[in-house]
């Protein structure tokens, strides 16, 4: 039986974001998806970072989901003095990816074997998705939590025929 890696249950198909993306654009990118994260490329497709929804709560400049709380708590304020408004939300809307990426995320290579997926997950309880690069860190896949518990439908009812064309090879 051969032993599952990185490639057998990574996603191949990336959807990523540049850092110069505006956040209100990765955020939409996140929720249409349902993703928790996404990797941050060059134009060469280089890992240069990751954004997660962790980062759009907690990270940024002065104006991050925090600060867009306290500015929807405080609109009878703004609406005496609407410029002040629209400069809280023209800053939002300016913040780029690179103002809240974490620009050296937790990656794993494009060879390493599945226990070391699961130690990554095990040892790092908020990191997910891991973007897998390769030796030049380009991004090749991604694995996420989901990923890695798919692999229970090996094991299920059907478990004999699904085992010997997804492990047995």
């Amino acid at each position: 039986m051969k032993i599952p890696t990185v490639q057998d249950i990574m996603v191949r198909e990336v959807i990523s974001v540049r850092p110069d993306t505006p956040v209100i654009e990765a955020y939409e990118v996140l929720s249409k998806y349902n993703f928790d994260g996404v990797p941050v490329v060059d134009a060469e497709n280089h890992l240069v970072g990751i954004v997660t929804d962790y980062d759009l709560i907690v990270k940024g400049s002065s104006l991050h989901l925090p600060t867009f709380q306290k500015i929807l708590s405080e609109l009878p304020v703004y609406q005496k003095d609407r410029g002040a408004f629209r400069k809280e939300i023209q800053e939002l809307q300016d913040m780029r990816v690179r103002d809240v990426m974490n620009a050296d995320p937790l990656t794993l290579p494009d060879n390493a074997p599945f226990e070391k997926v699961i130690a990554e997950f095990r040892d790092h309880h908020r990191v997910n998705p891991i973007p897998v690069i390769d030796k030049d860190r380009k991004v090749v896949g991604v694995v996420s939590r989901y990923d890695v518990i798919k692999l229970f439908s090996l094991v299920g009812p059907e478990s004999d025929s699904l085992i010997e064309k997804e492990i047995i090879k």
